[in-house]
């Protein structure tokens, strides 16, 4: 059975990646769009907000800038609907609790979209992590970080709220779906370089494993993890963001060889609605990503004084 889907706030990421997976959907129906600016989505219905939450929808996507996802996640519950937002899912204590408790009565899942994390090579990491097959892992390094981008980026503004809640996010993504928080106490190390809004830094949590975390723009691009062992260590490039269909390969440096694991070309947004379709009425799952969530923030907060 197909649900219907609102969206608010449709941007270029949207566009250019999300848009073309749902109106192939057989599962979403795109039925309606939040936006100011009437630009033509086919023969979808462009909304006003009013006239938005007047509609029902089984599920809202919520692709906006930062500062609006709390206020429309609210609003989204309270019209029982399924919310599917953008990273960062909030960034105000008061509003997470209130989403929270919402999402439970409502039995309504709430999910923050981090697509790496539905990728094959995600699994690989967990997998031989929890193994051990290279032995005792020792620490880790992971990048995300970007030339300087033209000041009229989103980044450099009050919309974007800077490159910390942009790159440095996947980062504390990798480390709260990674980690067990419950079985380790960590130190957490963190300087940042900001203007008027965070430009670059790095994150160092001490801990039975160590992980260092570094972020953000006016740097080499790169866009990747390395995972030490004490028999082995492995590097990923392209490990958070990827191109449609770029194969992905690990690098595997093991008894003076290298060893290279490919894996299949997918669409990593693409399996990250299959998953949601399969799980979105379990309650289990529900859950989970509400601790998931919750852990999330708590990780930005402690970590950016935003």
């Amino acid at each position: 059975m197909t649900k219907t889907l609102g969206v608010i706030g449709p941007g270029k990421h949207f566009i250019e990646k999300i848009y073309p997976i749902l109106i192939k959907s057989d599962f979403f129906q795109l039925n309606g769009i939040l936006r100011k600016r009437k630009k033509s989505f086919n023969d979808i219905k462009i909304f006003n907000e009013k006239n938005f939450f007047k509609k029902k929808f089984d599920f809202i996507y919520i692709s906006c800038p930062n500062k609006y996802h709390e206020k429309f996640i609210i609003k989204a519950l309270k019209n029982n609907s399924h919310v599917i937002c953008e990273k960062p899912f909030s960034i105000k204590k008061n509003n997470l609790n209130k989403i929270l408790k919402l999402s439970k009565i409502k039995k309504k899942l709430i999910f923050e979209s981090f697509m790496f994390l539905y990728h094959p090579v995600f699994n690989f990491v967990k997998n031989i992590i929890k193994d051990h097959r290279y032995g005792k892992l020792e620490y880790l390094v992971s990048n995300f970080r970007f030339p300087s981008l033209d000041k009229n980026n989103h980044r450099y503004n009050s919309q974007g709220g800077g490159f910390f809640l942009d790159s440095a996010c996947y980062l504390l993504a990798l480390e709260n779906y990674l980690f067990d928080k419950n079985k380790s106490s960590s130190d957490y190390y963190f300087q940042n370089i900001r203007n008027k809004f965070p430009l670059r830094g790095n994150i160092i949590i001490k801990s039975h494993v160590n992980r260092y975390y570094f972020w953000g723009e006016g740097q080499n691009y790169s866009n990747n993890l390395e995972i030490f062992f004490n028999k082995a260590s492995i590097f990923i490039d392209k490990f958070f963001s990827k191109k449609k269909n770029e194969e992905i390969v690990a690098k595997i440096h093991c008894n003076n060889k290298i060893i290279i694991k490919k894996f299949k070309k997918i669409n990593h947004f693409q399996e990250m609605f299959k998953v949601i379709k399969k799980n979105y009425n379990n309650l289990y799952f529900q859950d989970f990503h509400r601790n998931k969530i919750k852990n999330q923030f708590n990780l930005l907060i402690k970590n950016n004084k935003y």
